[in-house]
C-alpha cells in the first residue's frame, strides 16, 4: 500500500455480520492488516436529522468522520438486504459529505446470503455518490453464498477465483488512489462554489 491509506467500510448495522468478517479478511489477506476500519455496527452513528446532537452523538460521527477523511480510498462492503443497501450506508453519507469522501476511490463489495448482490451494486452507482463525490471503480466484487466463502472450511474454487479477483480489485483501487492523491485538492478547488452534485 506504501503511503496509501485504506478504509474498509463494513455497512452492515448488525452484530456478527458477515460484512465486518469479510472487511477483516480483506485487510489480513490482501492489506497487510493496514487499513482502517468503520464498522457501521460499531459506529453506532444517529440518524441524520439537520439538527444539533448530543455530545454523545457527536463524538460518535466526529470519530467516523476523522477515520474517513484520512483515508486516500474506500472498499464499501455492503450487504444486500431485501434488494437494497443498509439504510445505515445512506446514514454515513449524509454525515460524511465532500470535505472526508470527495474525489477518493471507491470499490465496491455486494454481498449476499444467497445469490443476490447485484442491487446494492447499481443502487450506489446510481445514487450513492451525488453530493460525496466519490469515485466508485469500474471494477466491483460480489460476494455469494458469503457464509461459506473464505470460511476456513475446505477450500472451493470459488474461494480461489474470488481470492485471485479481489486482489486483481484491490491493486486496481491502490492503483487509482496513488494516482488521484496528488490531485485532489486541485479536484476539491470547486466545492465550494458548487457543493452539490446536479441531479
Amino acid at each position: 500500500m506504501n503511503d496509501i491509506s485504506v478504509c474498509l467500510l463494513s455497512a452492515s448495522h448488525r452484530a456478527e455480520a458477515q460484512s465486518r468478517r469479510i472487511a477483516d479478511y480483506l485487510n489480513s489477506e490482501y492489506l497487510d492488516g493496514k487499513a482502517s476500519l468503520i464498522d457501521l455496527f460499531e459506529a453506532h452513528l444517529p440518524m441524520w436529522e439537520g439538527l444539533p446532537l448530543s455530545p454523545d452523538d457527536e463524538a460518535r460521527v466526529n470519530a467516523v468522520k476523522a477515520t474517513a477523511e484520512a483515508a486516500d480510498a474506500f472498499v464499501f462492503i455492503v450487504p444486500e438486504w431485501h434488494g437494497m443497501a443498509p439504510a445505515g450506508l445512506k446514514n454515513f453519507l449524509l454525515w460524511c459529505g465532500a470535505q472526508q469522501l470527495a474525489h477518493k476511490p471507491v470499490l465496491l463489495v455486494g454481498v449476499s446470503a444467497s445469490a443476490g448482490g447485484a442491487f446494492v451494486i447499481a443502487e450506489l452507482r446510481g445514487s450513492g455518490y451525488k453530493n460525496a463525490r466519490l469515485l466508485y471503480l469500474p471494477e466491483h466484487l460480489m460476494l455469494r453464498d458469503v457464509k461459506d466463502l473464505w470460511s476456513g472450511q475446505e477450500c472451493r474454487a470459488s474461494d480461489v477465483y474470488l481470492g485471485k479477483r479481489a486482489r486483481y480489485a484491490l491493486d486496481m483501487l491502490t492503483a487509482y488512489a496513488k494516482a488521484i492523491k496528488p490531485l485532489r485538492a486541485q479536484l476539491c478547488e470547486g466545492l465550494a462554489e458548487f457543493p452539490n452534485g446536479m441531479s
